[in-house]
């Protein structure tokens, strides 16, 4: 056997089945397994850097870089299954039988010796891989895809976060995860391009780059800061950058430009609180709407998001709309203030976040075929005036939770998110969401976003596969029975008011060691579910009242706690509520429940226990149910707060000068109080209030002050106690 076939060899039994249908697909590795049989397989050419094997009329040349550039004299382009078969048989023969013919018979006489050399080689270790892959240099990647994709790569691996990072797995080769977009890597040795993905890629080769990137990373490799004009270079290959690093005149002119907005926007901002954010007028509201349609000329994506709430929230002020508040205005122009801050700081280091800048929209990647356990939906109504159902997920594969919905303006008065649930839909194959909530079903053809979202566009098709019982469903979710673990986890999440929403990771499966029963607080309007865990723990299970929510409120009033079978699980969304811990309901699951019974049943819409029996949230209090609201903007008001005193006088002092406004006169007497307000937060271990650079603006400086605030709360949320459980423990 020469040196380049056992080379080849040697690459190639590394691949498995799952690797070739990466290479190409399924559809074409069944059928190049059929013309195994039938086709015999020869070499015909060989020489130090190629070998050349014929099958029947066509010829299929392999060379140094392996299978991925292997090519075919068929008419196919790219991969096709005749070198799908020449790989296969190259995998078959023995060294003894390198020259000899291929074909379905004698691969099975020798099935025994192949199999012992397979094995052989599958436990081999990946060390080789695994130096291939540390030894890439910038230069290389470069030569790959160019100097742009080696660029957004880099930028790429470095917004990736510590709960985002690649999954690095593999026994026989290095297999590399990514989460979005959702594509898994193979790499089975050789260059760049041998990293081969399961799902086609625009621009591929910049993924491969990152993907590189990402492992030599994660082994402790230290990559160069994005953006930087000084990237690596190595040997005669070295890249000259300087000039095309240049800032091009109009990347100088964006930058002047967001320049200038920063300004504009922290000087409105700063406007507003001067003058009061009870006496606000139409011209403030015009300004605020102006400084969104820049932001979003800029690309400022996520500041002209909060601009442009800034704006709606001022005119909801002005008609005297019921959602409106001084107090939660307030919270919002600190943050777009803060935001501002962060930008121009980000700037003037030559840098731009992507969690800072945002996106244009939520970008959907296609990602390969996923297996999914339907946990249930809920309908919505949001803020800004849309309807719509979500159904909810969990992904084994990822090990993540997942969501689809489909929403409309409601003013589109044909569309019902509760009839929405028995409708077609929402991807081909499936007959309503329904029929999802507790099947396993694959999805293919699908797209998902870096929020855990997955589209519903054409294209994407699912069928739901044949039931694996209630215990294996339920042994299959990430279930939670010590609510000390949830603290943990949300501290760990971290506590930054600009840190990038990643809504899904808020989704837990709980197993109660009891329940306890279901109360009405007709004053908060809010249904109380209290559940504990083993060690009689209690989270406080909360639903608001909305129109959206009165079935399930209705569901868990009717459910006696010793009606639940035990070991009862409860999907729900955790929330932060005034440095508590709460839980929002989702659906019920029933690990002991029989072939044909409900494993999940979701609250919001399967029926109520007695159908007969009229609802007994409606006949309780149905004066006090208010006007249609947004079950997840509600705060649930006089919940026990761990928040400092000092930290909650700095807050009201601020909210009652934000809302009457700083007039000359008022602002010298505000820069004193600040100054004790800073002593008092000082000596209650908040030291960051007395750090502030002094200022002779009173606004700039209480809108500094809110901002901490803020973040202190935001911190105390992320530290939570066992005594921060609902409030309360048992």
């Amino acid at each position: 056997m020469s040196h380049f076939l056992s080379q080849l060899q040697s690459q190639l039994q590394r691949f498995d089945d799952e690797a070739l249908a990466a290479l190409a697909n399924r559809g074409l590795l069944r059928r190049a397994h059929k013309d195994l049989k039938k086709l015999t397989l020869r070499i015909s050419e060989e020489s130090a850097a190629e070998l050349v094997l014929s099958a029947g009329e066509h010829r299929i040349r392999f060379d140094t870089r392996g299978p991925a550039h292997a090519q075919c004299s068929c008419p196919a382009s790219g991969i096709c299954q005749h070198i799908l078969a020449a790989v296969i048989a190259l995998q078959r023969m023995t060294p003894a039988a390198d020259a000899s013919p291929v074909t379905e018979h004698n691969r099975e006489q020798k099935s025994g010796e192949g199999a012992d050399a397979a094995e052989a080689t599958s436990d081999e270790p990946l060390a080789p891989l695994h130096a291939a892959l540390l030894h890439i240099t910038p230069s290389d990647m470069t030569r790959h895809g160019g100097t742009r994709a080696y660029r957004w790569a880099l930028q790429f691996v470095h917004d990736l976060d510590a709960q985002s990072d690649p999954k690095i797995s593999g026994s026989k080769y290095v297999v590399i995860r990514f989460a979005h977009p959702r594509v898994e890597f193979r790499y089975l040795g050789g260059g760049l391009d041998n990293l081969i993905a399961d799902v086609n890629l625009p621009s591929r080769e910049k993924y491969q780059i990152a993907a590189v990137l990402a492992y030599q990373r994660a082994h402790g490799a230290e990559l160069p800061a994005p953006f930087s004009h000084d990237l690596p270079k190595t040997g005669t290959a070295a890249l000259n950058l300087s000039k095309e690093h240049a800032l091009p005149d109009a990347a100088g002119e964006q930058a002047a430009a967001r320049q200038r907005l920063r300004e504009s926007l922290q000087q409105l901002i700063e406007e507003s609180v001067s003058l009061g954010l009870a006496h606000l007028s139409r011209g403030i509201q015009e300004r605020f709407s102006t400084l969104a349609v820049w932001a979003q000329g800029v690309q400022y994506h996520r500041l002209a998001l909060l601009i442009r709430g800034l704006a709606d929230h001022v005119e909801m002020l002005l008609v005297g709309a019921g959602g409106a508040d001084e107090h939660r205005l307030l919270d919002e122009l600190a943050l777009a203030y803060g935001l501002a801050n962060a930008l121009g700081s980000a700037a003037t280091e030559g840098g731009a976040p992507t969690h800072l800048i945002g996106r244009a929209r939520s970008q959907y990647a296609q990602g390969g075929p996923v297996e999914l356990l339907g946990l249930g939906a809920w309908p919505w109504r949001s803020a800004s005036g849309y309807v719509g159902l979500s159904i909810f997920f969990w992904s084994p594969q990822d090990g993540v939770f997942l969501c689809c919905s489909d929403a409309r303006p409601e003013t589109q008065r044909r569309f019902n998110p509760r009839e929405r649930y028995r409708a077609s839909g929402p991807w081909a194959g499936i007959s309503a969401p329904a029929q999802l909530t507790g099947c396993r079903a694959s999805v293919t053809g699908a797209h998902f976003n870096a929020q855990g979202r997955i589209s519903t566009g054409q294209g994407c098709s699912a069928s739901v596969l044949p039931p694996v019982g209630a215990a294996h469903f339920a042994a299959t979710l990430p279930v939670c029975d010590d609510w000390s673990v949830l603290i943990a986890a949300r501290g760990q999440r971290g506590g930054s008011l600009l840190a990038e929403s990643q809504p899904m990771r808020d989704w837990v499966v709980l197993r109660p060691a009891r329940y306890s029963s279901a109360t009405f607080d007709t004053t908060r309007q809010t249904l109380n579910w209290p559940v504990f865990d083993q060690e009689d723990r209690m989270l406080d299970v909360e639903l608001v009242y909305s129109d959206m929510a009165a079935h399930a409120i209705a569901r868990i009033e009717q459910m006696e706690p010793d009606q639940l079978p035990p070991g009862t699980l409860l999907v729900a969304k955790l929330r932060n509520d005034r440095a508590r811990l709460t839980a929002e309901p989702l659906s019920l699951i029933y690990p002991d429940a029989g072939i044909g019974q409900t494993v999940v049943d979701a609250l919001h819409f399967d029926d109520p226990v007695d159908a007969n029996e009229p609802l007994r949230a409606r006949i309780r209090h149905p004066q006090h149910y208010p006007a249609v609201q947004d079950a997840h903007e509600v705060i649930a008001n006089g919940a026990p707060s761990r928040v400092p005193r000092a930290l909650r006088d700095v807050r009201e002092w601020a909210q009652r000068q934000a809302e009457s406004g700083l007039a000359p006169e008022t602002g010298r007497q505000a820069l004193a109080r600040i100054s004790v307000l800073d002593q008092r937060a000082e000596a209650g271990g908040m030291t960051l209030f007395s750090k502030l650079a002094p200022e002779v603006n009173p606004a700039r400086r209480l809108l500094r002050m809110h901002y901490l605030c803020m973040q202190y709360e935001r911190l105390l949320e992320s530290e939570l106690g066992d005594g921060d459980l609902g409030g309360r423990t048992r």
